[in-house]
């Protein structure tokens, strides 16, 4: 379902009788506990499919009533994200995994469509000239991309579930961070652009763990090109002084019925409050435990070798990112693809394959085994 609007294909998900009602399944005798994350993403799918037709057709121009229907479709999504959170912190005594992913989807579904509003910015000339609605529109998606972000690589209980994630989720998580990078770029005294670079950083080196290779590069190479952007204009860009970004607290007001004509959502549990603030990393939590215990040296070279061996796949990656970096260095910016440009927001190039005009081709990938 979700793969029709990532790669730029018409909607094959179609609000009729087929999914109405589709809560229904919730009370069936057979249903099992993960039901629940299906009909909860059917309904985000049929708000999509809504907003994905009222943006048609993405090839042409972007028109007043796209962001009007945009401002609709956050209202619709936030909704969705109340409902359902509400319902799985009920029916789950540990539901963080489960809350925050319901975050992510929401994110990364809002981000998507914003983007298809935003796909003609190409620079900062057309920045200049963007209407307001559009702007804001624009500091809206920083916002968002910047919670998921935060979400992918600061919780353990998320990064940990990445580890089974499907293509779409390693996939829209890459986009959102790749999106964030070219939106900082455009827009750098509307966020902290250090503190996103150290976040993507970050989300590349969780992808060279999942493992996830592809979006590794794709980021790591998305990096290189900021940074040598920043380093080509620090001797002439004054230092701006910007105040870090604090965390943005989540509403989690919870709606006293649930959506209309969707039917009830079963629950077991009471209301327990939710944070968006995680718990120390895995890697703060062993140093912590180490320097405590007075730093036996077993523990020492235990930590030792568990961070050399999260940093070998990521170090390898920056070496091929180099290597592919290499091939583009004299390559003019108009020239560039958009996979390793930040010049613009995805262009036609966005409108025709979706989130994968955002991915380093399966091209630069080295060939997959075979089994015989």
């Amino acid at each position: 379902m979700q793969l029709s609007y990532g790669t730029g294909r018409p909607a094959v998900l179609k609000d009729d009788e087929a999914i109405q009602e589709c809560r229904m399944l919730l009370q069936h005798p057979l249903a099992i506990e993960d039901d629940m994350r299906l009909v909860s993403t059917v309904e985000l799918m049929v708000i999509r499919e809504r907003v994905h037709n009222a943006m048609s057709p993405i090839e042409g121009p972007v028109r007043d009533e796209h962001f009007v229907r945009l401002r609709e479709a956050d209202a619709e999504f936030t909704n969705w994200y109340k409902v359902w959170d509400h319902a799985f912190s009920q029916k789950y005594e540990d539901a963080a995994f489960y809350r925050q992913s319901l975050q992510i989807q929401h994110y990364h579904a809002e981000l998507f469509h914003n983007a298809t509003a935003l796909r003609g910015i190409n620079g900062p000339e057309d920045v200049q000239n963007m209407p307001p609605s559009q702007r804001q529109l624009a500091i809206r998606s920083i916002r968002i991309a910047h919670q998921g972000l935060d979400i992918t690589v600061s919780s353990p209980a998320y990064r940990e579930g990445m580890k089974y994630a499907v293509h779409y989720t390693h996939a829209a998580a890459t986009f959102a961070a790749s999106f964030l990078l070219r939106l900082a770029r455009l827009f750098p005294s509307d966020c902290n652009v250090e503190d996103i670079r150290s976040q993507v950083e970050r989300l590349a080196n969780l992808m060279s763990e999942v493992p996830g290779k592809r979006y590794a590069l794709t980021l790591q190479l998305m990096l290189k090109r900021s940074k040598k952007r920043k380093s080509g204009s620090s001797s002439r860009s004054p230092k701006n002084t910007r105040e870090t970004q604090r965390p943005i607290a989540v509403s989690l007001d919870h709606p006293a019925g649930n959506m209309s004509g969707t039917g009830p959502i079963p629950h077991q549990r009471q209301q327990e409050p939710f944070s968006p603030q995680y718990e120390a990393s895995f890697s703060e939590q062993m140093h912590g435990q180490h320097s405590s215990s007075g730093g036996l040296p077993h523990q020492h070279h235990m930590v030792h070798s568990q961070q050399m061996q999260h940093q070998q796949p990521y170090q390898q990656g920056i070496a091929e990112a180099e290597h592919i970096w290499r091939g583009f260095e004299t390559t003019a910016n108009e020239q560039l693809p958009v996979w390793i440009s930040d010049q613009s927001l995805g262009g036609n190039s966005f409108t025709q394959n979706g989130m994968d005009a955002f991915l380093l081709p399966n091209d630069y990938m080295p060939p997959a085994p075979q089994i015989w």
